[in-house]
């Protein structure tokens, strides 16, 4: 199932995480891939992951707070490959802290790669897939937005939710266009370098006492969320306008 043959795929935020886990995923099933990060040396690791399971596909470096990054990206993948297919808007940054004690700063750094950096990714992504004729669009949210609220993780949460809001309002723009755009929100798993990993190993907790948290009792496996993302990236799930599709084990918020 969800056969990506010869279809170009462009990730964000590829050097580690999510970003690897999907480069591999979408690889594995013939995908020719794209990928960016501000981190070359993942990057390049990851690419050559990919390359090992005998995927075609190459890295750039490029930061998607800066919109010339984006555009020049989009337009490096069109150059090599002659089209884009989908896209995972995956890069994200986070600054945990107490929401209200944080320098402003920081909220400007969030909010100008989670969030203005996912709208400059969505507008020229979709102005290549207007060209093709159509395409899927993932975007990366959380179950950290509007869904459930960790006391030092607001900043990034605001962005996640802000993400939801896009997601949502381009969805129902393009989806005559044959373009569906929608967001996967996702919390706990297993995958090295991810978000929560770290989190949870900065807030002192074991894996074991963040298992609990779940009622499934475990954590995340990479197989999982991988197969949340290639499913709204296919043909198949054509008819999600605008879905968030929550892959937590039932996570609750401590």
């Amino acid at each position: 199932m969800f056969d990506f043959k010869d279809k170009v795929v462009l990730i964000t935020g590829a050097a580690q995480g999510f970003g690897r886990v999907l480069a591999q995923a979408f690889g594995e099933r013939g995908a020719k891939l794209a990928l960016c990060d501000i981190n070359d040396s993942g990057g390049e690791e990851t690419l050559a992951l990919a390359k090992a399971q005998g995927a075609d596909g190459f890295y750039s470096h490029a930061d998607i707070s800066r919109e010339a990054d984006v555009k020049r990206f989009v337009a490096e993948t069109v150059a090599r490959f002659g089209r884009l297919d989908i896209a995972v808007n995956n890069a994200s940054k986070e600054i945990s802290g107490p929401t209200l004690d944080l320098p402003s700063e920081d909220f400007a750094t969030v909010i100008d790669t989670n969030l203005k950096g996912t709208y400059y990714c969505l507008k020229h992504e979709v102005a290549q897939m207007r060209k093709n004729g159509g395409g899927a669009i993932v975007n990366q949210a959380s179950v950290t937005s509007s869904m459930t609220g960790v006391p030092d993780n607001g900043l990034y949460a605001a962005t996640k939710g802000g993400i939801i809001g896009l997601t949502k309002s381009a969805a129902l723009q393009v989806a005559a266009e044959n373009i569906s755009i929608n967001a996967i929100a996702t919390c706990a798993f297993d995958i090295e370098d991810d978000m929560f990993l770290r989190w949870i190993d900065d807030h002192h907790v074991s894996r074991k006492d963040a298992e609990g948290w779940l009622p499934i009792k475990r954590l995340g496996r990479p197989e999982e969320i991988a197969a949340a993302t290639l499913y709204l990236a296919s043909d198949e799930a054509r008819f999600a306008v605008g879905t968030v599709l929550t892959v937590d084990g039932g996570f609750t918020a401590q």
